[in-house]
């Protein structure tokens, strides 16, 4: 069963719902309140963080992110990038550790300043400097508006101290000794600091507000301690970087994860609204929705999909926490995860809040709010399409291989050594010449399934080998094969209505341990949609604004009087 260290907040006032009409600045403070919360109930160590430790990976599948997700916003950041990063110095420098007690408490909030206006995924790129001075601090420094950072949550909201691992090129004696990151004061909690300007964009849509922002440096004075690492000019600039982000890939799996909660926690509401919501059928007797199929089958496939994704986060946080495997290995693995998770996640999603009809648009139900954080998940620590491109053409020019199937024969083996075998033969025909224009047109287009078939397989094998129960393994199979219908068709000899067959029977097995199922989700405290009971609707109804009044209007004016007719004379 999923977490219960959160259960108690569910019933706490800061978790109770807020007016839509309350101040943004209200909404934004009350999410920093959330966030801490949480984080008090997990009481995170560096050691958890560092060392990816269960506790670290169990905060990012906590189903209290489906009643907020602007706390798992800033949570992450806080956790994953900024604690993770720091810790790793913290460990051999003393004069870091009071902040970073600070970080793990809460008490400050981080962030993590990478991304620039004009270098997104061109980030190795990035221009913001941290010059050397003679006495040795820093000057840092945003040259122009495209070396703004974008996107993080840095203004002055919340009633908490900002600071930031802030990502620069260091310029020493006029030379760039590449990037580095640098520990940035932003604000006491009321007002930024001197030289940090802080511009609030306007809010994601549909999920909880924080304050993302553009943030920018006017030549910030920092101290020599400032520095997370060395003066020195790294061999390789480009390894270099990435050895300094390496949360990012982190925080790919761990992002990912955010799908079990999500589908969770919405799955829970959609099934409970199916089982009491009732139509008339042709005889005349009213009979729930959740008898019909199509109501059936998306609910069970959101249920069998977080059974699986969270034995697919456990086996997936297993591999990245040995580094006796390649870096690049346990960044690919990290990469397929994010590709198949949040491709189930974002679709299954949409689906739920369909099947809910009306209330499936209302940010009340949740259904929608997590359906956009899912797709805000798809694009941070590295978009998924971009991370496909580069897995899939590393492992097509064998520069690495990722882990061998466990279950080569299965169907989903099949169909990832398949799609392997289809890109080959494309670059094998352009001679090996990766950079070949044709590629651009048939190979790119393909790297994404490409990655996701293989996140399909290891989610595959995890929930085999990890004990999921069989009804939902086999529709989760059934699935996956109608993702591709004419590959299995074409290459396994599986007929399309067979793979429909497929389904009805997975999903046949699964719909009488409904129940069981919905209970091992743990969602049940953090489901507080108004639609779940008739008690709830009717409450939810009689709280609305209400408007009463005693206009008349009149739309229709009276027809006029009409003369007589006069008398019709015949003709003869």
């Amino acid at each position: 069963m999923a977490s219960a260290r959160t259960a108690h907040l569910v019933r706490t006032p800061d978790f109770q719902r807020i007016s839509d009409y309350a101040p943004l600045e209200e909404r934004i403070a009350l999410t920093y309140r959330r966030a801490r919360a949480i984080a008090k109930a997990y009481a995170l160590t560096a050691d958890d963080v560092l060392y990816l430790k269960p506790k670290f990976w169990e905060l990012h599948m906590d189903n209290i992110y489906a009643m907020d997700g602007g706390a798992f916003t800033l949570l992450t950041i806080q956790y994953n990038l900024a604690a993770g990063t720091l810790a790793a110095f913290a460990e051999k420098r003393p004069e870091l550790r009071p902040l970073m007690d600070q970080v793990m408490k809460f008490d400050v909030s981080a962030q993590y300043l990478l991304t620039e206006q004009a270098h997104g995924l061109d980030a190795p790129n990035l221009e913001t400097t941290a010059t050397l001075l003679p006495n040795g601090e820093f000057d840092l420094h945003t040259p122009h508006d495209g070396a703004r950072k974008y996107m993080p949550p840095t203004g002055p909201f919340g009633a908490i101290p900002r600071v930031a691992v802030v990502f620069a090129k260091l310029v020493a004696d006029g030379e760039n000794r590449g990037i580095r990151p640098f520990i940035v004061a932003l604000g006491d909690g009321k007002q930024t600091c001197k030289g940090v300007t802080v511009k609030l964009l306007p809010q994601r849509g549909g999920i909880k507000p924080v304050d993302h922002a553009v943030t920018s440096f006017d030549h910030v004075r920092l101290p020599s301690t400032a520095l997370l690492g060395s003066l020195e000019k790294p061999r390789n600039l480009r390894d270099n970087f990435i050895s300094c982000i390496w949360r990012v890939s982190v925080g790919s799996l761990a992002l990912a994860a955010m799908a079990v909660p999500l589908l969770s926690v919405n799955a829970y509401v959609a099934a409970r609204y199916s089982l009491r919501r009732t139509v008339t059928g042709s005889d005349g007797v009213r009979v729930p929705i959740m008898s019909f199929r199509t109501q059936q089958l998306p609910i069970m496939q959101a249920i069998a999909q977080a059974a699986v994704i969270r034995a697919h986060a456990k086996a997936g946080a297993a591999i990245y926490k040995d580094t006796s495997i390649d870096h690049r290995v346990r960044s690919g693995v990290a990469a397929a995860a994010k590709a198949s998770m949040t491709q189930h996640a974002w679709s299954s999603l949409a689906i739920l809040s369909e099947r809910i009809g009306a209330h499936g648009v209302f940010e009340h139900n949740s259904v929608l709010q997590s359906e956009l954080l899912m797709r805000g998940i798809r694009i941070a620590e590295g978009d998924v399409l971009a991370l496909s491109i580069r897995l899939a053409n590393e492992l097509l020019l064998g520069r690495y291989s990722m882990p061998t199937p466990k279950h080569p024969d299965c169907l989903l083996a099949r169909h990832e050594m398949g799609l392997f075998a289809e890109c080959r033969a494309l670059l094998e025909k352009v001679g090996g010449n990766h950079r070949h224009e044709s590629l651009s047109r048939l190979l790119l287009p393909r790297c994404l399934p490409l990655v996701q078939a293989m996140g399909h397989r290891m989610a595959y094998e995890s929930a085999l080998d990890g004990g999921v129960d069989r009804p939902l393994v086999d529709l989760y199979e059934s699935e996956i094969v109608l993702f591709d219908s004419a590959w299995y068709v074409e290459r396994a000899n599986l007929p399309r209505w067979a793979q429909f067959e497929m389904e009805d029977k997975a999903l046949s097995a699964a719909m009488p341990h409904l129940e069981e199922y919905l209970a091992k989700t743990g969602a049940e405290p953090y489901a507080t949609s108004p639609i779940l009971t008739e008690e709830s609707w009717t409450a939810f109804i009689n709280e609305l604004p209400v408007f009463k009044g005693n206009a008349e209007l009149s739309l229709i004016s009276s027809p006029p009087t009409l003369a007589p007719a006069p008398p019709v004379q015949a003709h003869l």
